[in-house]
């Protein structure tokens, strides 16, 4: 028998202290700053993924429609009030400027239903950059998108292909056949976000309008003109999709400079001005 007491042993265990705390603290916050850039590059990086594969089925369509008519591709459209059906919506859409509200949506899907590619595509949301429906919530992104005629969509067609005007009535579909036009060019791209004058008043556009820089930029821009260091998908003729820079864009090569409302300057024919009916491929 023990001829001692047994006594507990002291517990080893402590609190942390106030400095400890704090610098656990630092640490977490400073792994945090360094992993969200990341995470959000790599969810835009998706959205960017989602946008290039919606482009490729908007262009299949295209490509199927003209299987079903001569290989005339869809109307582009070209100006507001649209005189005749087009790629993406009926000739009775009704007018969204400055609403937002369930019914003016409804309405517009319906009219996509009726449109040229709406029997070949079925799915309006396709029409959509998934950005730009999370871009919809508030602050600037909601004020621009209220102002939009046309709604159902994120994304433009080049009047290129009815040589930047509108064709005669008779004409519903593209002027030139698809196997005449340049099959690197581009037919669609995401348009600007914050267009000053114009915005998605219809679903036709001319290059140097502008595109949209909302993939990998770190704010909205003020305006069409204005770089953030964003890109843009675009789907070409021969039914691919890419993602260019807007300075790549407003090259000489593509869209040229200055940007709209002025008068466009540029090196054509190219992907961007393909016009048949122009010498250099423009207006």
């Amino acid at each position: 028998m023990n001829a001692y007491p047994v006594h507990p042993c002291p517990s080893s265990r402590r609190a942390f202290t106030l400095i400890e705390l704090l610098v656990v603290i630092a640490i977490i916050a400073i792994l945090a700053g360094m992993l969200l850039p990341a995470l959000g590059k790599a969810k835009d990086r998706a959205l960017l993924a989602n946008d290039l594969s919606g482009i490729r089925q908007v262009m299949l369509a295209a490509h199927m429609f003209a299987g079903d008519n001569n290989d005339y591709l869809p109307y582009s459209s070209w100006g507001y009030p649209a005189d005749r059906d087009n790629w993406a919506h009926a000739k009775n859409i009704p007018d969204g400027s400055g609403k937002d509200d369930p019914l003016i949506m409804s309405n517009q899907v319906e009219s996509f239903r009726k449109g040229q590619l709406g029997n070949y595509l079925q799915a309006v949301k396709l029409l959509t950059c998934p950005k730009d429906a999370a871009e919809r919530g508030g602050g600037k992104g909601k004020a621009d998108f209220k102002r939009r005629q046309i709604k159902i969509t994120s994304y433009v067609w080049n009047g290129a292909i009815i040589g930047y005007q509108s064709p005669p009535a008779a004409q519903l579909t593209s002027a030139y056949k698809l196997g005449g036009l340049r099959p690197t060019g581009i037919l669609m791209w995401e348009g600007p976000e914050s267009e000053e004058s114009y915005l998605f008043n219809d679903v036709g556009n001319q290059p140097h309008e502008g595109v949209s820089q909302r993939h990998g930029a770190t704010r909205r821009p003020k305006d069409q003109t204005e770089q953030v260091g964003g890109i843009a998908p675009v789907g070409r003729l021969d039914g691919s999709a890419a993602a260019l820079k807007m300075q790549q864009w407003f090259s000489p090569i593509y869209a040229g400079k200055p940007i709209w409302p002025a008068t466009a300057k540029f090196e054509g024919p190219n992907d961007c001005w393909f016009n048949p009916g122009a010498k250099d491929g423009g207006y």
